[in-house]
């Protein structure tokens, strides 16, 4: 119809205004004769049958869209008897219904309303402006009853091909507030004589404020716009039916709410029969602890009194050697005066005892040392075992130093007729001694030199490397010593595992798709799919064969794609583990290992000479 109205509008610009009086002419009612309750005859037929509301829609619409015999005039008749049914007639119809039919006095529990709450506002003003009706838009007019408190969700104006209608429909949501709302909304116009009734009822002279009523049955069910926004976006129900409905929801909200409250009240019931056991456990830990605490105690104070008896009898055992020293001493002064040669062994003997003296001065003090690191020993609980383990290193040790001592003291016994031997001995110990150290210098030097040189020559032949690596970079792939890119994946597994599996180009995609897929995780250095063992006494890393990524990768692919990357993951491990990128490695590519730098540079030459040839 709107195509119908763009093209007559087109021919003749007065087209809107004569549909327009058509229209107000029907609304006047200046047709009466021909317009019964029920449209019996259309106005502007002479000829015309009796017709329903539909029937006339029909026919009205077929006058303006399919007849060719129709002239201009009576095409915009129709167009107004259109607009006039759809407007106007539909509310007029509903006026004469028989007052029986409605029950003022029924319960609004049993009605049947429109569910989310709608309630349907008519006579809203309209002005035509450019060939079409305009009002208040939705957002206008719902903004102005929030203010007045109703709190409407949406307004909703109905609009057909002539522009706006002058009807709406307001909706209230889903919730018991916004029933409360709609009917507060639809009561303040009952009260003001603005209500449905009002509307309808033909006998009254309408002013041109705003009348509303709730959404029925009867609107639900009716012809036009309001009827199809009804039917559309809502459905029929009872406020029985839907309190019923929310008790049901409610009941099996409270249902699931109980059994979920049962289920943590067992799972309760079992945190708390853990947290008992667990208190049990703790209270033999404890137990046990105390236990550990008396036994280290005890043993502790066994070790404290045999370490101070040991203490005791290594101090009786100084005394009883220092005061034969003395004897010795004394011994010796007796026999001073008998000649010169008696004189110098005893002043050797003298110096032989003041040494020993003070070796067993320094020995008394260790000893007292050793006593005072075993009381402070007793301070340290905490170290238990390992501190009781090093004791009794100390004492054996402490033992075997006694033991020397005695020996020592032995042969000084008998020492005092080979006195000069002893001393040529001595003599010649240390000035051995000194070229020994004289010696260990001079190798030491040189040590240090042949170190600073080798690092220099390592220093050269790394930079050396370098260049042979940088100038071969670029060489023939079927050279014999080339650079290998040590971390690089090899794409061509990849490719024959996709060219099995897809065909054509989707092969191509999917192999580039799962080798970049692979690139990335090899680049990532968070992913170290790596294990130490223990081979043959030396701990190496090896590939986890049950790394997630790593087994998976087995498990879906052939063993060449797998081979792949294993083996570009051991040449990063080996080369680059921190960085996780390929690096630059000289190559003999016969013998597929590293090259030594000799093999590079002979390659050189002999590319040189064949070059120059």
């Amino acid at each position: 119809m709107s195509q119908i109205r763009d093209e007559t509008s087109k021919i003749d610009p007065e087209f809107e205004e004569y549909m327009h009086k058509y229209y107000k002419e029907l609304q006047d009612s200046l047709f009466k004769d021909k317009i019964s309750k029920k449209i019996v005859k259309c106005p502007f037929c002479p000829d015309s049958r009796d017709y329903d509301y539909d029937d006339i829609l029909r026919h009205a619409n077929w006058i303006v869209k399919e007849s060719k015999s129709a002239t201009f005039k009576e095409k915009v008749r129709h167009m107004g008897l259109i607009d006039y049914l759809e407007r106007d007639f539909h509310a007029k119809s509903k006026c004469s219904e028989s007052p029986s039919a409605i029950t003022p006095n029924q319960k609004v529990n049993d009605e049947l309303i429109v569910w989310p709450w709608m309630a349907v506002v008519a006579n809203i003003p309209v002005e035509l402006k450019n060939g079409r009706y305009v009002g208040e838009s939705g957002k206008k007019i719902k903004d102005k009853w929030i203010t007045e408190g109703y709190n409407p969700v949406k307004v909703h104006p109905l609009w057909n091909w002539q522009g706006h209608s002058g009807l709406a429909v307001v909706e209230f949501g889903k919730t018991w507030d916004g029933f409360s709302h709609a009917m507060r909304f639809v009561k303040a116009f009952e009260v003001n004589k603005h209500g449905r009734k009002d509307w309808f009822n033909r006998d009254r002279c309408k002013d041109d404020k705003l009348y509303a009523w709730i959404g029925t049955d009867e609107d639900y069910n009716s012809y036009g716009l309001v009827g199809d926004y009804l039917r559309k976006h809502g459905d029929l129900k009872t406020v029985s039916d839907i309190q019923k409905e929310d008790e049901t929801k409610n009941s099996k909200l409270i249902m699931g709410l109980k059994t979920m409250i049962d289920e943590k009240s067992k799972r309760s019931e079992e945190i708390k029969s853990e947290i008992s056991k667990t208190d049990l456990h703790m209270a033999d830990v404890i137990k046990q602890k105390e236990v550990m605490t008396e036994d280290f105690n005890r043993d502790m104070k066994v070790m404290q009194e045999k370490a101070n008896e040991q203490l005791k009898r290594i101090t009786l055992e100084h005394e009883q050697i220092k005061l034969l020293l003395e004897d010795r001493e004394k011994e010796l002064r007796d026999r001073e005066a008998f000649n010169e040669t008696e004189k110098k062994k005893l002043d050797s003997e003298k110096r032989m005892n003041e040494l020993a003296i003070q070796e067993q001065k320094k020995a008394d003090e260790r000893m007292l040392g050793l006593a005072e690191d075993q009381k402070r020993e007793k301070e340290k609980v905490h170290q238990k075992i390992i501190e009781l383990q090093k004791k009794l290193d100390e004492k054996q040790k402490l033992e075997l130093q006694i033991k020397q001592m005695k020996g020592a003291l032995e042969v000084m016994k008998h020492m005092s007729n080979e006195d000069i031997e002893a001393k040529k001995k001595v003599d010649s110990i240390q000035e051995n001694l000194k070229e020994k150290e004289e010696e260990l210098a001079g190798l030491e030097a040189l040590n240090q030199a042949l170190i600073i040189k080798e690092r220099k020559s390592n220093d050269e032949l790394v930079e050396a490397r370098k260049e042979l690596i940088a100038g071969l970079r670029g060489n023939s792939a079927r050279a014999l010593i080339g650079v290998k890119r040590m971390g690089d994946l090899d794409e061509k597994p990849f490719i024959a595992a996709a060219k099995r599996r897809f065909s054509g180009r989707d092969g191509a995609e999917e192999a580039i798709k799962l080798a970049s897929l692979w690139e990335d995780h090899l680049r990532d250095p968070s992913w170290h799919p790596f294990k130490v063992v223990t081979v043959g006494g030396n701990i190496k890393e090896i590939i986890d064969q049950e790394d997630e990524k790593i087994a998976s990768l087995k498990s879906e692919f052939d063993n060449d794609v797998f081979n792949a990357v294993v083996t570009a993951l051991n040449e990063l491990n080996e080369y680059n583990p921190s960085g996780r990128y390929p690096v630059d490695e000289l190559w003999n590519k016969k013998e597929n290992k590293k090259a030594t730098l000799k093999e590079g540079v002979q390659f050189l030459i002999k590319t040189w000479r064949s070059v120059k040839r």
